[in-house]
């Protein structure tokens, strides 16, 4: 019986390689959660790249020639929901979007982002104060910031010749906690290397 399933699976991934015209597919069940052993495999790094973001990294990685720094984990607390990841690349930069919602495009649903772009710079007064992260790189952040709506915090800083950001919700239930979660996230990021 097994080795009839296991010529089945045989037969299935010889038939998708060749209807994806030789790019291996990724099956895997429904249920299977990406270990960290397998992300390391996947990225090709001494440092596995975080769980949600493996699926959209062959994307980035082919549409843009900006090193890409992924943290290791989304430090993101108070949710048991879905997180749907996103992205596009372009030569000069890329930006992963990550939501509760399919194809989110409000506010609400947002959980926030990260980018990278060559050449970038910190935009005019979106940041608040500088913090040191590793390799000795000066940092930025700002912490959530609420009007008409609310600004997640954010983090950025510029490494060999590409300015970084990441701002996520649900890092932090104060301003220090923000900020010393997206320090980690960042540090984990620039550590790794590109990914």
């Amino acid at each position: 019986m097994s080795i009839l399933i296991h010529f089945e699976n045989i037969i299935l991934l010889t038939y998708l390689t060749i209807s994806m015209g030789g790019k291996q597919p990724i099956v895997r069940p429904s249920n299977y959660q990406i270990n960290p052993v397998t992300s390391q495999l996947l990225t090709q790094n001494s440092q596995p790249v975080a769980a949600e973001l493996t699926e959209i990294l062959p994307k980035i990685k082919q549409q843009t020639k900006v090193p890409i720094l992924l943290p290791n984990q989304l430090l993101i607390t108070g949710t048991d929901n879905q997180i749907y990841v996103d992205g596009k690349g372009t030569n000069n930069s890329y930006e992963i979007t990550l939501a509760f919602e399919k194809d989110c495009t409000a506010n609400a649903c947002s959980i926030g982002y990260m980018s990278g772009e060559k050449g970038g710079k910190p935009l005019d007064d979106e940041f608040s104060r500088e913090l040191s992260l590793v390799q000795d790189i000066k940092g930025y952040f700002r912490p959530l910031t609420c009007g008409a709506s609310c600004a997640p915090p954010i983090i950025g800083w510029e490494y060999q010749g590409v300015f970084y950001r990441i701002s996520l919700k649900g890092v932090g239930q104060s301003p220090e906690i923000e900020g010393e979660t997206l320090k980690k996230m960042a540090n984990s990021a620039i550590e790794a290397g590109a990914r």
